[in-house]
């Protein structure tokens, strides 16, 4: 386990058993210890029905504050809770594009009402219906594209993982691409855009990501299907990232590791009583 995490784990488990109060009743704290995560170079990839890619882009910038949410509950619509941003400056199908009101959540099942604050532009009809595994992170969002808006995506991901087949689009470009020559499925969008612009930046098929997304409906096709009624009904949304922690202050750290120190002495001391 990389050592940042299991300090941080630690520590997390220091905090909820001295009682640490949570923000939500449904909302729980530190996911992965007491850290927030950022990066300038998540992935998006987006597959048709069959599983062959349509485009994507590596330069989404993500912000999440490390909790996660636990009942379908915690979802009321647009303009409700959310504890991760998202944003991209490169367009999809020559469009842009934009996700908002995101929420991670943990292992568990959920049920979404794609209807909930639907544009007039976007006829979503019924429930999302998704089930988290044990180890994996949900993530729902609403994806805003062109002049359609709130379209519910949902994201299954595995930890520390590949993202489906392991290949990427620029070392299969016939194979991968979308139309009637493709002949692999789940292949990882590593074109245009890229972080910062630079091409150095694009990731590889065999890329371990910190959340990968995976094939959360088991059809076969990495994502779950976008709703019916919408415009993209039947394709896949996938994000994929490699986030960095975003420390706490060196003197919360000192805090938590006397807490630790004091609590190895009184077991000591209980012991030798």
């Amino acid at each position: 386990m990389n050592p940042i995490m299991k300090k941080s784990l630690l520590v997390s488990s220091l905090a909820l058993a001295l009682g640490a109060p949570a923000a939500n009743a449904a909302l729980v704290a530190n996911v992965f210890g007491p850290y927030s995560w950022v990066t300038d170079r998540a992935n998006f990839t987006m597959l048709d029905p069959t599983g062959y890619m349509v485009g994507g882009t590596n330069d989404v910038s993500m912000k999440w504050d490390g909790n996660a949410y636990n009942a379908s509950s915690d979802y009321t619509g647009p303009g409700g809770a959310a504890n991760v941003t998202a944003s991209s400056t490169t367009p999809f199908f020559g469009m842009p594009w934009s996700a908002h009101d995101i929420q991670v959540f943990l292992p568990g099942s959920y049920s979404f009402d794609v209807t909930a604050g639907a544009d007039p532009a976007d006829f979503e009809v019924g429930f999302q219906n998704v089930t988290v595994g044990a180890g994996q992170i949900g993530m729902h969002m609403l994806f805003d594209w062109n002049i359609t808006k709130n379209i519910d995506v949902f994201v299954v991901a595995n930890q520390n993982s590949v993202f489906g087949s392991g290949i990427a689009n620029s070392s299969n470009p016939s194979g991968c691409a979308f139309g009637g020559l493709a002949t692999q499925t789940n292949c990882l969008w590593d074109g245009p855009g890229y972080a910062g612009g630079f091409p150095v930046n694009k990731p590889a098929g065999s890329t371990v990501w910190m959340l990968a997304s995976t094939d959360g409906d088991g059809d076969g096709v990495m994502g779950i299907s976008l709703p019916a009624g919408g415009p993209f009904h039947g394709f896949n949304a996938n994000f994929n990232a490699n986030m960095n922690p975003i420390p706490v202050p060196a003197a919360v750290w000192l805090f938590g590791s006397g807490l630790l120190g004091l609590l190895g002495v009184a077991r000591r001391r209980k012991a030798t009583a």
